[in-house]
């Protein structure tokens, strides 16, 4: 399956899916389910931002500091 057609974000969710994340595909967009429960990530399929990895990065370190 592929998640994002961002090389480097492909990698980082199928990442995440293998520690117990779920991935749900959507009409435009896919949703990265914690494991908690308690909060999900918007991926995007053709990120058009040259940060966006990086920001990616930054929202899945927000999501799991809330649980730490």
């Amino acid at each position: 399956m592929r998640y994002s057609n961002c090389k480097e974000i492909h990698h980082e969710v199928k990442r995440l899916v293998g520690m117990s994340w779920k991935f749900v595909r959507g009409k435009k967009h896919g949703k990265l389910l914690s494991p908690h429960g308690t909060g999900f990530l918007t991926v995007p399929c053709t990120p058009s931002d040259c940060r966006g990895y990086q920001n990616f990065l930054h929202d899945i370190r927000r999501l799991e500091r809330m649980h730490a």
